[in-house]
């Protein structure tokens, strides 16, 4: 459960990076889970190997459609109940990676503790 938990904003803290403020509604948790679906298998099945093109396309595109701070919050929030209706099936571990193995930059830790 406690790997669970961190997946919340471990997973895709780097989706919630800092981008220009401006005015626009939150995220919707169908907008998150839909970019972030194509990752489940890599999460959950040992056999994958890789995160895949669909799941780094979804994690790019989410990056870019997170503006404001009310979006980051938002899209920690969906990530957290997505894990959790997931279960522990998840591998945290894995998801901490996702932004190395996608190429994709970013300028802090995913090792992330949420309770």
């Amino acid at each position: 459960m406690a790997g669970l938990m961190k997946l919340g904003c471990l997973v895709f803290v780097f989706v919630i990076a800092a981008g220009p403020i401006t005015a626009k509604t939150a995220l919707s948790c169908g907008e998150v889970n839909s970019n972030l679906k194509p990752c489940t298998g890599y999460l959950t099945n040992g056999g994958i190997t890789s995160p895949g093109p669909q799941c780094c396309n979804g994690v790019r595109k989410l990056n870019g459609m997170v503006l404001t701070t009310l979006d980051r919050r938002q899209a920690c929030r969906c990530i957290k109940n997505a894990a959790r209706n997931v279960g522990p099936g998840l591998n945290a571990d894995r998801a901490a990676g996702i932004p190395r193995r996608c190429g994709i930059k970013i300028p802090y830790s995913t090792q992330i503790s949420v309770r």
